[in-house]
């Protein structure tokens, strides 16, 4: 017979008694939710009291006292003793029939609350257990001295025996059955508010949980902060020497005013054309909210790193304050001394404990929709937030709806502001019950910028001669596809040419950007500047050319790479966009590869009006685009995902992707390292971690990758560090093309396997390929 530990020395880690750390989860369920009834606060504080009851059992205190190297799954098992207890509770209560639902959402977290978050039909907790491993006696005394209405009901083998065979089942279904909604109307945003108070529940049980384990400190800004910055933006607007800073100024006055009269709204979309400074004033708005609405928190979100790591550092240059970046090559916190926090670093990290966030659309979508139970803590501090939503017509249009009817159910259960930018705004009347507040800021004929001309089709042999003959200093050439763009880049041949696409590994790409940054800015060059990209200029790089030739792609595209073109209105002569059908080869027509065809027929059709088009006439253009866009699919098809999660299928509704990832992919590792001038641009964060770490060359970082006893003796924060430092040389690729560059045994073997051969990645032109088999691959 085992040796069974008496529950009340059962730890939960060592130096904390179990039943200490029960009790600490349950009072903080209790806090987190406290406005609502006690009947329903009764029944949480219940499952922060079972979530971890399973750890007395005997192999589970074995293993956290080192005489074992694993213990037996207790989610599953506090599963099952918070199912007999809540219904008894409820029942003893009289309260069963309206909180039913809510008892199996608690049964699903609880048994779900260190994996992903399944559907509520998984009844895998559903069994009989090892009974004779806890000490049962112990526990329903415990359980006794918590809740006097469960005085009455024995914790025994027999008792729990009898709940599995003949009440479990059915409880479970009675459950189910009252979350179906049948063959009626029902409304989107209804039901996405009881979803939505769901993950709030979750929210509650995870982040007490893991509180208890690891402190968080949290710091918000008050009245004075927000005052203090709004006056740091406008000292910093007006220092700015450029001609377009009394235009920003100026458009900065206009949106303000234009708050003023709708203060109170929830949503809001600030429209302004590119490079007017839509960042710097959707701070000002956010910080005028808090100081004259308490709002103590501002969560930037965009959908790529450049944007995000950019917005990063204009934050902290104009107002003063680090924000905490939330992405996949984020650090932890840095201290004063360079040296990475400890371990509760990486939990406020996950948690979002920062008054300001910049995030991606990614993790921003896991606390919408979280996938896995960790995944809810970023909502565990969002109450009283401004959320910032940059670029948002990136985001998939078949999930845009799913996007805003979440976003405004959560908004009013943790009351936040959201605030969304771009000059390309889609619609939201699908999405939102109510049309967002416009704030809106129009190019002016005075004061435009560029003109777009629509010009004959080309090859990548035309168009280099086309480019040529243009005697401006600095071109941008956007080409739809990874091929076309390397084919344009190897016939240019110039000296000050750069290849920028989505085949170049993180760190690559990231000197990239920073060399064409300088060279855009340096008044000594000799040379004309050419750089030959994809789409991933278009959003997020603060560049400046005096003309960009566009391959023929869609409405909103075009605008962004217009955005590209005389930002900053550097001089007098007004900066020229060319757009023009592409043919590789002279007959290969690539753009069907990216852009669906009736989108580019809609684009085509508006443009076709008139040969040249003003900035301040485009506004106008993007605004019919979306119209057409929508009225020939409106994408609410995927809004049946709403009503599946409510029923209980979870998992439909957390597959929500923001961009189209319906392709799978397999990570390589790619063994490039810098030369010397290049070394001098290395970004400040991988600097910091290849310090850290000691590893200052390609190789020797994937050998320690490789080396499993390096991996595990660190701590759980410096690995995932470390994989950071990893991620900087990884390229994600599509299967079959990740399978032609590595083995299956390598990924088997290595999961990242390495690319070996110097012939296999070029500081030019990135991954050696055949890049056409790449065409649909942004």
């Amino acid at each position: 017979m085992s040796r069974i530990i008496p529950f009340d020395q059962c730890i939960a880690r060592p130096g904390s008694l179990l039943s200490e750390h029960l009790i600490q989860v349950r009072q903080s369920v209790e806090g987190f939710l406290n406005n609502e009834l006690d009947a329903f606060i009764q029944l949480a504080g219940l499952s922060g009291i079972c979530h971890d009851i399973a750890k007395s059992h005997t192999k589970w205190q074995d293993y956290i006292h080192k005489k074992t190297k694993e213990g037996p799954n207790h989610s599953a098992c506090g599963a099952f003793f918070f199912s007999y207890l809540g219904y008894y509770m409820l029942q003893s209560m009289g309260k069963w029939d309206q909180y039913c639902i809510e008892w199996l959402w608690f049964v699903r977290d609880i048994a779900d609350h260190h994996s992903q978050l399944h559907n509520l039909s998984d009844k895998g907790w559903l069994k009989d257990y090892d009974w004779s491993e806890l000490d049962l006696a112990g526990i329903e005394t415990f359980i006794h001295e918590q809740y006097n209405e469960l005085i009455i009901n024995k914790i025994n083998a027999e008792s729990l025996r009898e709940w599995l065979k003949k009440d479990a089942e059915e409880a479970v279904e009675e459950a189910l059955d009252a979350l179906q909604i049948g063959y009626g109307a029902w409304k989107p945003l209804k039901l996405m508010r009881r979803v939505q108070k769901w993950r709030q529940n979750t929210t509650s049980l995870i982040a007490g949980d893991r509180f208890d384990v690891k402190q968080v400190y949290t710091s918000w800004f008050d009245t004075n902060d927000h005052y203090r910055h709004q006056e740091l933006i406008n000292d910093y607007c007006r220092k700015q020497n450029c001609s377009m800073s009394v235009i920003r100024l100026q458009a900065q006055a206009d949106i303000m005013s234009q708050l003023l009269q709708h203060p109170e709204g929830r949503f809001f979309t600030l429209q302004m054309p590119t490079g007017y400074g839509k960042t710097i004033t959707s701070m000002k708005i956010a910080s005028w909210f808090g100081e004259q609405q308490q709002f103590q928190k501002i969560v930037y979100v965009g959908p790529y790193l450049s944007i995000i790591e950019q917005t990063s550092g204009v934050i902290e240059e104009v107002i003063q304050e680090k924000a905490l970046e939330h992405h996949s090559l984020a650090l932890l916190e840095e201290k004063d001394d360079h040296k990475q926090s400890t371990s509760k670093s990486q939990l406020s990290v996950e948690s979002w404990a920062h008054a300001i966030v910049c995030t991606s659309f990614h993790q921003f979508g896991k606390a919408l929709f979280p996938k896995r139970s960790q995944d809810v803590l970023r909502r565990a501090f969002l109450q009283d937030a401004v959320i910032i939503i940059d670029e948002p017509q990136i985001l998939n249009p078949d999930v845009w709806n799913v996007f805003l009817c979440g976003l405004e159910a959560l908004s009013e259960l943790l009351n936040l502001k959201v605030i969304f930018l771009s000059a390309t705004m889609p619609p939201f009347h699908y999405g939102l019950s109510k049309q967002p507040i416009d704030l809106q800021v129009k190019a002016s004929s005075n004061h435009d910028r560029y003109r777009l001309f629509i010009e004959e089709a080309q090859d990548e042999d035309s168009l280099v001669t086309f480019l040529k003959e243009k005697e401006v200093s600095s071109q941008a050439i956007i080409l739809n596809t990874i091929e076309d763009a390397c084919r344009v880049y190897r016939n240019i041949a110039e000296k000050e040419a750069y290849l920028l696409h989505g085949l170049m590994i993180p760190l690559h790409k990231k000197i990239a950007i920073e060399t064409i940054r300088r060279g855009l800015i340096d008044k000594h060059r000799k040379h004309p500047l050419y750089v030959v990209s994809t789409q991933i200029i278009e959003a997020g790089v603060d560049v400046s050319f005096q003309h960009v030739a566009r391959a023929m792609p869609i409405m909103p595209s075009i605008v962004q790479a217009a955005g590209r073109v005389n930002r900053h209105l550097e001089g007098p002569v007004l900066g020229r966009i060319s757009i023009f059908p592409f043919y590789r080869e002279g007959k290969r027509d690539t753009r069907s590869f990216i852009y669906p065809k009736s989108l580019q027929k809609i684009t085509d059709r508006l443009l076709q009006q008139q040969p040249t088009w003003m900035e301040s006439e485009l506004t106008e253009l993007v605004k019919h685009y979306y119209e057409e866009m929508f009225r020939h699919n409106t994408y609410e098809a995927a809004m049946a995902y709403i009503r599946d999660a409510y029923e209980g299928e979870w998992e439909k509704l957390s597959s929500f992707q923001p961009f189209d990832d319906s392709v799978m992919r397999l990570p390589v590792f790619v063994p490039w390292n810098p030369n010397e001038d290049e070394r001098q641009l290395l970004p400040k964060s991988y600097s910091i971690l290849q310090k850290k770490f000691g590893l200052y060359h390609a190789v020797d970082i994937y050998e320690r990758y490789s080396d499993k006893a390096f991996m595990k003796r660190m701590t759980f924060d410096d690995r995932k560090q470390f994989m950071i430092l990893v991620h900087y040389y990884v390229l994600n690729l599509p299967v079959k093309k990740a399978l032609k560059v590595a083995s299956k045994e390598d990924f088997l073997t290595h999961r990242i396997p390495m690319l070996y051969g110097t012939e296999v990645y070029d500081s030019q032109v990135g991954l050696r390929a055949q890049f056409d088999q790449f065409d649909n691959f942004i």
